[in-house]
């Protein structure tokens, strides 16, 4: 079976993998340094958030995979591992969400430029996703910059975090 994705398209979703597990890196950083904070919640909230990341690569994997093309693998950066309080986590969060919403809107218009239908419907998932993932973010940093000003507040909202299922 032959390659049935253009070459930018190809380039930006290989890419796209290494992105996705540096997220899962990065979030599991993150994770470690609320452990260490003794913010069990948080921590344990950015280890689901690192494991839907993985996830997410191996979808984009497969794609490839499954478009008769070959999947080439990037290096994986070390993370940023230390933070100075759980404001400037999610504050990072929320960058980094942007940022990748930035790399899937490439991937899309790439995909109409080599007009790969195929990839512009799979791409459509994560747009989706995006959108809520930085809805998510935004909604958390809110509520943690209105309750940082009080420890209880910290723990409160640590405990609602603590609570997320898979």
């Amino acid at each position: 079976m032959g390659i049935t994705i253009g070459k930018r398209t190809y380039d930006l979703l290989n890419k796209q993998i290494t992105e996705e597990f540096t997220s899962e890196y990065l979030y599991l950083a993150m994770s470690a340094v609320l452990a260490d904070m003794g913010l069990n919640g948080c921590a344990s909230w950015m280890v689901h958030q690192a494991n839907e990341e993985r996830q997410h690569g191996i979808k984009i994997y497969n794609h490839i995979l499954m478009r008769g093309a070959k999947v080439r693998l990037g290096p994986i950066p070390a993370p940023k591992q230390e933070w100075r309080a759980p404001l400037h986590i999610f504050e990072e969060v929320l960058r980094h969400e942007q940022k990748v919403t930035n790399l899937i809107h490439a991937i899309y218009e790439a995909a109409v430029a080599d007009k790969d239908y195929q990839t512009m419907s799979f791409i459509q998932w994560f747009i989706d996703e995006q959108l809520d993932e930085e809805a998510t973010a935004t909604g958390l940093l809110d509520r943690l910059r209105k309750m940082q000003s009080t420890d209880l507040g910290v723990l409160m909202f640590d405990a609602e975090l603590g609570k997320r299922t898979v």
